[in-house]
């Protein structure tokens, strides 16, 4: 699709201009961004909600602080960079270079916890192309799974977490740290939800932009994955009912006004996890604020979470 989409607008540029029509030759160009339109309208749409003082506190928390409404430079600053790394994830790293970073499990990695990476909806392992160079540079092990089959039931796309953690334990004897950006977060609430009360308590978790009351975008949707992403759909009310109350204590929920894609915003919170509020950032911006994966170090760099009962 990338390269039918580039070669398309690159020869009906180069028609235009070969005929002296500079102007509809940049017009031409602007081909290779027809998803700057669709997130023009996301970000009016959650700009009108998050006009709501309650989609600006924590997700049924009346006493929780009130988010101030972003003002309009950042809404436009938070499009420009949703555009601009939409295209680096969506247009590169995803079909061309969700292989360029190999899963870190060195045998150095004995003894130091790891961390488990989870994509969103319709992505696969690249999406975290800008976090691993930094994780093996700090020496963390990681492994960077892709949910298959894409837009399936999340439950399902979920199984391939149990493996993925299993090949963390075996390299690092330890628990890892999981995170999981918008429907990755879902998964691993998911696959939470299948596991005894006692290894679920024992799970650290980071989600990022996760739609765990759903998404008024989800209201447009088919595939099945995106259908359970609906506000108040019965895959979620499920996995309310099916998960440890104890789960959302050890639960750090980031979140932003400007998410474009999980709106009312605070959809993306949790009562009684640590909710944190970076303001100003997108979707796909929000993952990749130095803020989260320096968290994610600091974590990982403490002191050594409990080995797991087998």
């Amino acid at each position: 699709m990338t390269l039918s989409l580039t070669g398309w607008a690159l020869a009906w540029a180069t028609s235009w201009a070969y005929q002296g029509r500079w102007a509809m030759s940049a017009w031409a160009l602007l081909v290779l961004v027809p998803h700057t339109p669709a997130l023009a309208l996301e970000f009016v749409w959650a700009s009108r909600l998050a006009r709501q003082e309650s989609a600006r506190r924590t997700w049924g928390d009346p006493q929780a602080a009130v988010q101030p409404y972003p003002g309009l430079t950042q809404w436009i600053k938070a499009g420009c960079q949703e555009a601009l790394m939409g295209l680096r994830v969506f247009a590169w790293h995803q079909p061309w270079r969700h292989r360029a970073h190999a899963d870190h499990l060195a045998p150095e990695a004995r003894g130091r916890r790891g961390v488990l990476l989870v994509h969103g909806f319709y992505c696969n392992r690249g999406f975290w192309n800008t976090w691993m160079p930094r994780l093996r540079q700090a020496g963390v092990p990681f492994v960077a799974l892709t949910l298959e089959p894409p837009q399936s039931d999340i439950a399902h796309q979920a199984r391939g977490l149990d493996q993925a953690r299993q090949k963390l334990i075996e390299a690092t004897g330890l628990e890892p740290l999981l995170v999981g950006h918008s429907m990755g977060g879902l998964a691993i609430r998911s696959w939470l939800a299948t596991q005894s009360d006692e290894l679920a308590r024992r799970q650290e978790v980071i989600t990022i932009g996760s739609p765990h009351h759903g998404t008024a975008l989800a209201a447009w949707a088919h595939s099945p994955a995106a259908l359970q992403m609906r506000m108040g759909s019965d895959f979620l009310r499920s996995l309310q009912a099916r998960e440890s109350a104890a789960g959302p204590s050890r639960m750090t929920c980031y979140w932003s006004l400007c998410d474009n894609v999980v709106f009312p915003a605070n959809s993306a919170t949790l009562p009684g996890a640590r909710n944190i509020h970076l303001p100003g950032l997108p979707h796909v911006g929000l993952a990749m604020a130095a803020p989260i994966l320096d968290d994610v170090l600091e974590r990982l760099r403490g002191p050594a979470e409990m080995r797991p009962k087998t």
